[in-house]
């Protein structure tokens, strides 16, 4: 087998692995034993345990966004508003219970929020959500606050934006009651976000305009 083909089945193994025992419990050979590889192709290929979990964090990250959900559906015609609400209705989606029976999303997720808080965390790892969201999001945004006085008002309003949407995805972690069991509920959330969210946003306007 290719190299490549190698290091695409420690990765797929090093996944399955890491999502149900954690970067702490999982060993190397665990790893090599799910991917049927040697420790030297581990080395090899990603040069150790850490590096190998943060190109696991890297992907997972990288999937969450690889839909095309948060541009579904677009065309030049539609609203900012409604880009808004199918962003944040995408992001929604991707904590959704009822696609998640073996609750993979879930501990994915706590594994990644743990990361993010770490001291020594690779920023590298959340940068594809970056630039996603600076793709994207940040466009609408930008439609909806018009010029405002500084480029850091802008940038505090791209946070402010999403700033509900991490808090749902924490507590979505945190209490099993927040989560979201059906696509009604997903439906009605992204109403409700994107309402609050559109709300703070002509605030923003009106206070902060050129």
């Amino acid at each position: 087998m290719s190299d490549e083909g190698t290091r695409e089945r420690i990765l797929r193994a090093a996944s399955n692995v890491f999502c149900e025992k954690g970067f702490e419990k999982t060993t190397v050979r665990d790893i090599c034993t799910e991917a049927n590889a040697n420790v030297a192709a581990v080395n090899y290929h990603f040069g150790d345990k850490k590096k190998l979990y943060q190109a696991v964090l890297t992907r997972w990250m990288e999937e969450c966004i690889q839909d095309g959900q948060h541009t579904c559906g677009v065309t030049p015609e539609t609203s900012p508003e409604e880009r808004l609400r199918i962003y944040i209705r995408a992001e929604l989606n991707y904590l959704g219970t009822h696609y998640d029976t073996d609750d993979i999303v879930l501990k994915r997720s706590r594994l990644l929020l743990r990361e993010i808080t770490r001291d020594d965390h690779d920023p590298m790892t959340f940068q594809s959500h970056l630039e996603h969201e600076a793709r994207i999001l940040h466009p609408i945004i930008r439609e909806l606050v018009g010029e405002l006085k500084d480029e850091d008002s802008f940038a505090q309003a791209c946070i402010a934006s999403t700033g509900m949407l991490t808090h749902d995805f924490i507590m979505s972690i945190h209490d099993p009651t927040q989560r979201l069991q059906s696509d009604e509920q997903i439906e009605a959330r992204a109403d409700f976000l994107t309402a609050y969210a559109l709300g703070g946003l002509k605030a923003i306007k009106e206070k902060y305009h050129a």
